[in-house]
C-alpha cells in the first residue's frame, strides 16, 4: 500500500513538472499575440509575440506581426525592420501569397515617412506589378492599346474590347497611379488609374453577368444576334459605363461596397484629370459627367451621391476644368 503511495506521488509530481514547463505551440502563441493586438493590447502581444519568434526563429507571420505592433506604438524604424525580416524568411510562409501582404505593409510605412522614402515604396509596389505580369511585352502591348482607346475614344470602348481583371496587383496601381499624380507624372497616373478601373469595371461586368446571364455590356440587338458569346457595343459616348455602374448600385448591394472599397470613384476622377492633364479634354468631360445626376426639379448637376467628394469636384471641372499641384484633391 505504502509502495503503491509512492508511485502515485511521484506520478503526479512528474506531471506536475512536466505541465508548468511545457510550451504552447508557437502557432497558438502567435494566434493568441493577434487576439492581444485586434484588443488594442499591444504589451500582451508584443510579449507573445517575442515568445513565438524566440521558441520558432523562422516565422514570418509572428516577425510581420511584430512589426505591425512596432508600427502602432509609434517606432516606424523598428516595424520596417520586422517586416524586411519577414519578407526576408517568407520561404517559410504556410500561405505563401501572404508575401504581397508584407510587401505593401512595407511600402505602406515607407511611404508614410515621407517624400525621401517614396521611392523605395514605388520600387517595391512595381515589384508587386511586376509579379502579376507588368513589364512583360505582352502586358505593355496591352497597356498601349488601352492608352489608345481611353485617349482617343473613351472608357466605353476600352470596356467593350477589353476585360482585364488584376489580383494582387490591384492595389500596387491603386497607389502608383496616386503617387505619380502627386508627382506630376499624369502620363503615368493616367496608366496605372486606368488599369484599376478597367479592373473594377471588368469585375463588376462578370459578376453582373453571372447573375443576369442576358445582359450584355451594351446592347446592340444586330450586333448581339451576331455574337451571342461575347459583349457587344452600344451606339453611345458614355452609355455602357453608366449603365453599368447603374445596375451595379441597383441590384448588388455587396459589389457596390466592395467598389467603394476598393477606390472605384477616386480612381475614376484621377483617370478624367490625367486625361485633361495630358490634353484629351472631351474624354475627361465624359468621365465628369460620369460621377454627376441632374436635379429633376432645378435641371442643376448634383454630385452622384455614390461619388461623394469626387462627384462635386467633378462638377467643378465642368464648370472650370483644373489640375490640383501635389494632390489629387485640392
Amino acid at each position: 500500500m505504502f509502495n503503491i503511495r509512492i508511485r502515485l506521488l511521484t506520478i503526479l509530481l512528474l506531471t506536475l513538472t512536466w505541465g508548468l514547463s511545457a510550451e504552447e505551440p508557437a502557432w497558438i502563441l502567435l494566434e493568441k499575440g493577434k487576439a492581444a493586438f485586434d484588443q488594442r493590447k499591444l504589451t500582451e502581444c508584443l510579449d507573445y509575440l517575442l515568445e513565438t519568434v524566440e521558441q520558432n526563429p523562422e516565422y514570418p507571420e509572428a516577425e510581420y506581426w511584430l512589426g505591425r505592433v512596432y508600427e502602432a506604438q509609434g517606432q516606424p524604424l523598428l516595424a520596417e525592420e520586422q517586416y524586411r525580416m519577414a519578407i526576408n524568411i517568407s520561404i517559410y510562409l504556410r500561405v505563401p501569397e501572404d508575401n504581397i501582404l508584407y510587401r505593401y505593409a512595407l511600402a505602406e510605412l515607407l511611404m508614410n515617412q515621407g517624400p525621401g522614402r517614396t521611392l523605395e515604396a514605388v520600387a517595391i509596389l512595381f515589384g508587386i506589378a511586376d509579379d502579376e505580369g507588368a513589364s512583360q511585352p505582352s502586358t505593355l502591348a496591352l497597356e498601349h492599346q488601352y492608352m489608345k482607346l481611353i485617349t482617343g475614344h473613351g472608357i466605353d470602348e476600352l470596356v467593350y474590347l477589353y476585360r482585364d481583371e488584376l489580383t494582387t496587383s490591384l492595389k500596387a496601381r491603386r497607389i502608383l497611379a496616386e503617387t505619380a499624380w502627386d508627382a506630376g507624372h499624369y502620363r503615368s497616373s493616367l496608366l496605372h488609374s486606368t488599369r484599376t478601373v478597367l479592373s473594377l469595371l471588368t469585375t463588376s461586368a462578370e459578376r453582373h453577368r453571372s447573375t443576369y446571364p442576358e445582359w450584355r455590356f451594351d446592347i446592340n440587338p444586330l450586333e448581339d444576334a451576331e455574337n451571342p458569346d461575347r459583349d457587344v457595343r452600344y451606339p453611345g459616348r458614355s452609355d455602357g459605363v453608366a449603365d453599368l455602374i447603374e445596375r451595379v448600385y441597383t441590384s448588388d448591394e455587396a459589389l457596390s461596397r466592395w467598389l467603394e472599397r476598393e477606390g472605384f470613384w477616386p480612381q475614376l476622377y484621377l483617370v478624367s484629370v490625367s486625361l485633361f492633364a495630358e490634353g484629351f479634354g472631351d474624354t475627361a468631360e465624359s468621365l465628369w459627367k460620369l460621377m454627376i445626376i441632374t436635379d429633376p426639379l432645378s435641371g442643376f448637376p448634383l454630385p452622384r451621391p455614390e461619388a461623394g467628394l469626387w462627384g462635386k469636384l467633378a462638377i467643378k471641372q465642368l464648370g472650370e476644368p483644373f489640375i490640383s499641384v501635389g494632390s489629387l484633391s485640392p
